[in-house]
Formats: structure tokens, sequence, C-alpha cells
């Protein structure tokens, strides 16, 4: 399926001054609220919100006294009510709310603050309505659980991984009928796990390379997750990146995709849900090889219906780079909304930061 453009999807749309600022590879930057699309992105002061206009995307400067100080990687949960997102910094880890009052965003009190060094972090919300953060420490997977549904005490962090792994792998927590869930990466063992809170580990699979610490996730109306992840096979004409997929019963099955070529490796999975009947996106970027001032490095998209999985159908180049190295697409935690532009964001080196807009008629 050929996916149609509107406008310029290989034009900056705005910069921070701080490189690659849509990573990291679990998180979801952007959501869509109140008629407009929104992006949480990193500064070096600290991190910004970003609203999405007629005229452009404009940076949301009545949160900056708020948010400068903070860690400035984000992951967003979002519903009419507000937002909240789990911050990750070189060597802190906060959580802060914003809810909606008379037509912007305010803070919904002060963020709580943990000192702590991780890669990366993502949050969930379980249908008590308590807050669920997950995040790599060393060389375990741990979650951590709010006390209440404005997120200002939380519990102590409970360890997820029973086997020892690699210091750089990574988890990413989403939310299922039957509560939260975390799945992570174990290079180590050559391996991915899955656990809800307070079950038993599942393993997704083991060995042939198939793990990497690259991790997002999707989850459908009737609970089947999808997950997008990246193998460690790294060989030309093999598939390099794997969906994983659990149905409502627990069932895990795993579809490779996105084969490695001389003139591409694929990367930096995503999943989105979206449209009627369902579709997946899956995106991901593809390294073109030569000198960093060559390269064209790309988005690109593969659309499959759902619930009749198709990841074998050819991709679509999205985005284009021309002399930076593009990546970290990133879109919206939640199913891409109804009667309005479906939008992913991309980012390179120097802090630009690239719309590419998806056709919505499916």
């Amino acid at each position: 399926m050929v996916i149609g453009l509107a406008g310029a999807a290989d034009r900056a749309v705005l910069r921070v001054d701080v490189p690659f600022p849509t990573r990291d590879k679990p998180q979801s930057k952007i959501w869509h609220a109140h008629n407009h699309w929104w992006a949480w992105l990193p500064t070096k002061a600290g991190s910004s919100v970003w609203r999405r206009t007629e005229t452009g995307w404009q940076r949301e400067t009545h949160l900056d006294s708020t948010l400068q100080g903070l860690p400035g990687q984000a992951d967003v949960w979002s519903d009419d009510s507000g937002v909240r997102a789990v911050l990750v910094g070189e060597k802190e880890l906060a959580v802060l709310g914003l809810r909606w009052e008379n037509g912007r965003y305010v803070p919904a009190g002060p963020p709580v603050r943990w000192p702590q060094a991780v890669e990366t972090a993502t949050i969930a919300r379980d249908r008590q309505g308590l807050w669920w953060i997950a995040h790599d420490d060393g060389n375990k997977i741990v979650a951590r659980g709010s006390k209440d549904p404005e997120g200002r005490h939380w519990n102590d962090a409970i360890v997820l991984n029973e086997k020892e792994m690699a210091d750089d792998d990574i988890c990413a927590i989403v939310a299922l009928p039957g509560g939260p869930g975390v799945i992570w990466s174990d290079q180590k063992n050559d391996g991915v796990y899955f656990r809800r809170i307070g079950g038993p580990v599942e393993t997704v699979q083991e060995g042939g390379l198939n793990a990497d610490d690259h991790i997002n996730a999707a989850v459908s109306a009737d609970g089947t997750l999808y997950v997008a992840m990246k193998n460690s096979v790294d060989r030309v004409g093999e598939p390099q990146l794997v969906l994983r997929v659990r149905d409502s019963q627990g069932w895990w099955t795993s579809v490779p995709f996105a084969n490695r070529t001389p003139e591409a490796t694929p990367s930096r999975p995503i999943a989105v849900i979206g449209g009627a009947p369902g579709r997946l996106f899956l995106l991901y970027t593809a390294y073109e090889p030569g000198p960093a001032a060559q390269r064209r490095d790309g988005i690109a998209l593969i659309v499959s219906p759902l619930p009749r999985l198709r990841a074998d159908l050819p991709a679509s180049t999205v985005t284009r780079g021309e002399g930076v190295r593009l990546n970290d697409v990133t879109g919206p935690k939640s199913r891409f909304p109804g009667g309005v532009p479906w939008i992913v964001l991309s980012s390179d080196q120097h802090g630009n930061v690239y719309e590419t807009r998806l056709e919505s008629r499916f």
C-alpha cells in the first residue's frame, strides 16, 4: 500500500538545541488533543512543549519555567483531561503532569523526581487510574506504580527480570485490559521477555540473535499487543526487524520484516495503530551507507491490515534527509484519531525536527 503525503515531508518544521530530540526508541513524544497535535521535546535547559497550529509549530513558552531544569527525554500518556510524562535525564528520572485549563496546558502539581541513571523509561496508566513507569536499572528491569491517581506518591520499584541482562538493554511498559505489562530485550541471554505486573515471566523468543535494544509498542482495542523491535542478525539479505504480537489470549508470535540490503539498514522501528478498519503502521529508519555529509537516510513505512497481519508488504520512504542523519521517528502512544491529519516526527543531529503527514483516508 502506498501512502500519500501532504505538504513538504522533508522539511524541518521546528528546531531545538539538542541533537536527535525525538529519541528514545520506546518513547512517544507526540499526542493529539483539543484539536491540535502536541510534542514534548528536550532542550539544553530542560524540556519544552509544542503545539501544531495552522501557521506552524509553536512553543508553549508559558510552561518553560516549570520545565526548566527537569530531564528532557519524555514519554507521554494523554487523554482529554491532561497529559503525564516520564522524563529521563543523565542522572535523574521525573514524572510531571499537565492539566487542560482555559484553553491551554498548565502544571498539575510539582514533579516527582528520583536520582536515577537510566537509558530510557516509559509510562502507562491502569484501569484504576494509577500510573506505572518502567525502566532499566543496570542489569535489571524495574517497574514502579503510583499510590494515587494524581501521581504524587509512589511505591518502591519492583524487579521484573529473573536473568541478569546486558547493561544497555531496555524495556517498554504497556496498558493491557488485564493490567500493565513490560516487555524487554536481553542480549546477554539472547532473548525477549514479557511480564504482567504481578504475573510470571513470559518468553517471547530465545535464540537466533533475536534480541536488540530497540522496542516500541502499540495496543489494539481488543488488547492485542504489537511490539516493533530490531534483532541482532545484522546480515544483508536477512530481516533486520521483528514484529512481536501477543494476542488477547496471551499467545506470542514473532514476524520478521524489513530485510537489510547493501543500500539500506533498517533500525529503530515504531508501531502505531489507526484507521477503520484498523491498520498497523510500522515506521523505521533506513540508514544509507557513505559519509555523513552525503547520506540520505530515510523514514520508511509499512502499512498492514488488521487483524490479518501482513508485515511482508513493501515499504515506502515517507521522509528523506539530505546530508543529515535523519532518525528516531516518533508517533502517538494511542491510535491515530479520526478526522485529522496523521503525523509522525523525526529528527537529525542538528536538532531539526521533521514532520511526516500520512494520508488519513483508508
